[in-house]
């Protein structure tokens, strides 16, 4: 028991933080819960969702794609179809009936159930050994089914093909339907910052010299010697004051716009390349039957290998 807890351990620590997206790229939520078979494989994901987040939704695994790299879980159907799935609390067991609803609502084929099944948080039954019963699915992207002279599709488990068939496999035509997916680079852009421009003003102090004229009085005395009578000449003190005048240079500061810069972004066009790996499936068909009137050595060309039954029009069956 301690070694399957080390290995859930492990599984829960692979998942933490993976976040779910919807087939149309939509945000549903991140991994809350991983549950897993008897056999320790991973089989379900719980998704909390809603503003509370207070009951996980089950989403089955084989409905997910896994992107280690950018630890995301991508799942094949669109957000409301996993909105409005059934869901569990935290303290809830993972029933066979609740299971058989998860897999109903999203259109998956049921697991069967069985009265020794047990609840699913004790791994149904510690004490089986084995595979889970049950007829499974083809496998994703495929199904098994019959069609009928009217032409409509009936589809059914592998396990009822051929011999097993609940009627005879001859009265009806078998048919297969093998979905081929493939990864599309879908690309687009979103703005990011590349950096920043920064403006800045500075005073800077610089000396500078102006000549400026000026004019200024200068005083000079002269004597000049009179020789002259009866002038009125008088005799007494006096003092008068003459001004010198000059001119002065004067500096005055105001500020004077000299010069505008101006900072302009423009968008230009460009063309970056990205590189991305995707994924791409390939059908092949090996032929490997052997029928009365055909051996295993009969050698095929491709355009008989494809042809399919169908009816004439007597009704009977031609090849």
């Amino acid at each position: 028991m301690e070694q399957r807890d080390n290995r859930f351990m492990a599984i829960e620590d692979r998942y933490a933080d993976y976040t779910v997206y919807a087939r149309d790229g939509d945000k549903i939520g991140k991994v809350d819960d991983i549950l897993v078979d008897e056999t320790d494989q991973p089989e379900y994901i719980g998704v909390k969702m809603g503003f509370l987040g207070l009951s996980s939704t089950l989403i089955p695994l084989e409905l997910c794609r896994t992107d280690e790299r950018d630890r995301r879980i991508e799942v094949s159907m669109d957000k409301e179809t996993v909105k409005n799935g059934p869901t569990f609390d935290d303290d809830e067991e993972i029933t066979p009936e609740l299971e058989e609803r998860v897999r109903s609502h999203y259109g998956l084929q049921a697991t069967g159930t069985g009265a020794q099944r047990g609840a699913y948080g004790e791994y149904y039954d510690e004490t089986r050994t084995g595979d889970r019963t049950g007829v499974g699915t083809a496998g994703p992207g495929m199904t098994m089914g019959d069609r009928d002279r009217g032409g409509e599709f009936r589809e059914h488990a592998p396990g009822e093909e051929g011999v097993g068939e609940r009627e005879d496999d001859l009265n009806d035509t078998d048919e297969l339907r093998v979905q081929r997916s493939e990864e599309e680079l879908r690309t687009g852009t979103r703005e990011r910052e590349a950096g920043r421009l920064n403006v800045r003003k500075r005073v800077r102090t610089d000396r500078e010299q102006v000549r400026v004229p000026t004019r200024r009085e200068e005083v000079s005395v002269d004597r000049v010697p009179v020789d002259e009578e009866g002038m009125g000449a008088e005799i007494g003190e006096d003092e008068i004051s003459v001004p010198v005048v000059e001119e002065e240079a004067v500096v005055e500061k105001r500020p004077v716009v000299k010069e505008e810069v101006r900072v302009r972004k423009d968008v230009v066009e460009d063309e970056e390349v990205v590189e991305e790996d995707v994924r791409k499936e390939e059908v092949d068909v090996d032929d490997a039957t052997t029928t009365r009137g055909r051996g295993r050595d009969t050698d095929l060309d491709d355009k008989t290998r494809g042809r399919t039954d169908r009816d004439d029009e007597s009704g009977r069956r031609v090849r």
